[in-house]
């Protein structure tokens, strides 16, 4: 079942299963997010998760990227989590 995101799921981290933070809510939007990828996400991370060069944020080191429902495993008071990768 996919997570329906709220204005209370913003600013909230985001994270690996291994608990590596990759980033932000930095938006939600008719029930999905938007994530503001923190600063030195790998490549392989971005390739698993089908994100590609976003959109530029500021000065173009963060980028903003579409958080897909099948990549989330759980969401919870300290974050969001997604799958394995």
């Amino acid at each position: 079942m996919a997570h329906e995101f709220t204005d209370e799921d913003r600013d909230k981290p985001v994270r690996t299963a291994d608990g590596e933070r990759i980033g932000t809510v930095s938006d939600v939007s008719d029930g999905r997010a938007s994530v503001e990828s923190d600063e030195g996400i790998t490549d392989a991370i971005k390739e698993a998760l089908g994100w590609d060069d976003g959109n530029d944020e500021g000065d173009g080191r963060n980028r903003t990227y579409d958080l897909d429902d099948a990549a989330i495993d759980r969401v919870d008071d300290d974050g969001v989590w997604i799958r394995q990768i």
